[in-house]
């Protein structure tokens, strides 16, 4: 196999996971995926296209692939793991095949990758993912509804899947999600927590959580109304924006009780992220410390928390003619509202690779967004926040999940965000 080119260039080399770029290369990953389905000998052309990564640095490796082939699509999980844990790894995995009675040829192991690929539904931590695509009778009748096809909308391989239930004419009837665990229980009471004091309000809808069948870790939800915001022409922007603004406070008004703090933007685990960074792209280590070092040398007071969305993006936000509707709330917590506004400011104030919004557009969106919001935290606090979820949830994520668009620009993303944290650090002074 050849080193991917370009990924070698966008990441350092990492010296326990020295097969990661191969792994990461759908070119490479189709022709050996067929010979170990014995579709082939390796040399024929095969289609197979990675969806998503997540990277450990001298840890691990997960990718999700779709093949496609004379078999049709499938979908394909996969884990690569370091030379020292490959071969027990390896090992269980034959294991937990046989004692789980898999399909031959739903596991398949490859030494030579030291990676083991699943061929959903089979996953290596994920049990129950058949009853999304083929519910049981019992799974339908929960959700109180007529089930006749089910489309895959998301796949995290070993942590969740969601699929949506239509009825014959194509009606949505439900969302089932599977998680890891029985980290569907907590889901379900998270949203039922949060439906307390907005399931009648205009300006913002929740799903409403139907059940949690622990037997089979799937959790059921109602459908909730609204297009995604990622799907809206630029144009409609601002006043979509101006919708998750109203919609936003009200759930921000909630309580709290009984959530976990939202912590992924604490000024703690800055130099976490940092390292992720540093050790990925050394060339960026005096870029990434001193913007570590700016937002660590005035950090946000306390704020008396509120309930956040804990993953507010817009593929979670879906907008309709009376507001919007946030789906998706797994990660609900308790924390700043300065954490959840200036996270949504940063990607108006710097899109993402392949974002179709205009500097005015953008510029007008975040206006719209602030003056329906209402009482919003101070400017100087979002513009920390900001920075810092460009730094989390856009730098070091990209890492995480190897996104090579926002590799590429990824430089730019830590000027921006360093140059943020200087207009806050100076206006503080």
């Amino acid at each position: 196999m050849t080193l991917n080119p370009q990924l070698t260039a966008l990441l350092a080399r990492d010296p326990l996971l020295p097969l990661r770029d191969e792994l990461l290369d759908g070119a490479l990953v189709g022709p050996r995926l067929q010979q170990l389905l014995g579709e082939g000998d390796g040399s024929a052309e095969a289609h197979c296209t990675r969806l998503r990564a997540t990277y450990r640095r001298g840890e691990s490796l997960r990718a999700t692939y779709r093949l496609d082939g004379p078999a049709g699509a499938r979908l394909v999980s996969a884990r690569m793991f370091t030379a020292g844990k490959a071969s027990a790894k390896l090992a269980q995995a034959e294991d937990d095949a046989l004692r789980r009675g898999a399909p031959p040829g739903s596991v398949l192991v490859d030494d030579a990758l030291d990676t083991v690929f699943w061929m959903f539904p089979e996953d290596r931590k994920l049990q129950g993912l058949a009853e999304l695509t083929f519910p049981s009778l019992s799974t339908r009748e929960a959700l109180d509804a007529s089930w006749s096809r089910s489309e895959l909308v998301a796949y995290t391989p070993e942590k969740a899947a969601t699929a949506r239930w239509e009825d014959a004419s194509g009606r949505v009837v439900g969302f089932a999600k599977v998680q890891v665990g029985h980290e569907g229980r907590r889901s379900v009471k998270a949203l039922r927590a949060a439906r307390r004091g907005v399931a009648n309000d205009g300006s913002l809808r929740l799903p409403d959580a139907v059940a949690y069948l622990p037997e089979r870790h799937l959790a059921l939800f109602t459908p909730a109304p609204g297009r995604p915001l990622h799907e809206l022409p630029q144009d409609r922007w601002p006043e979509a924006m101006a919708a998750l603004g109203a919609g936003l406070a009200v759930l921000h008004r909630q309580p709290v009780d009984g959530f976990a703090p939202f912590v992924r933007l604490d000024p703690a685990g800055l130099d976490a992220a940092g390292e992720v960074l540093r050790q990925a792209r050394p060339d960026l280590a005096s870029l990434v410390r001193s913007l570590v070092e700016t937002l660590l040398l005035a950090p946000p007071g306390q704020a008396a928390p509120v309930l956040l969305h804990g993953d507010l993006h817009p593929k979670n936000v879906l907008v309709h003619d009376a507001g919007i509707s946030l789906v998706d709330l797994d990660q609900a917590g308790a924390g700043s509202a300065a954490a959840e506004v200036g996270g949504m400011l940063g990607r108006l104030w710097c899109p993402r690779p392949g974002d179709e919004i205009t500097d005015d557009t953008a510029s007008a969106a975040a206006d719209a967004f602030l003056a329906s919001y209402g009482q919003a935290p101070g400017h100087s606090d979002l513009l920390w926040y900001a920075a810092a979820a460009l730094l989390v949830e856009r730098a070091a994520r990209a890492v995480h999940r190897v996104d090579v668009r926002t590799l590429a620009v990824l430089e730019e993303v830590l000027v921006t965000a360093l140059r943020w944290a200087e207009s806050r650090t100076d206006a503080r002074r």
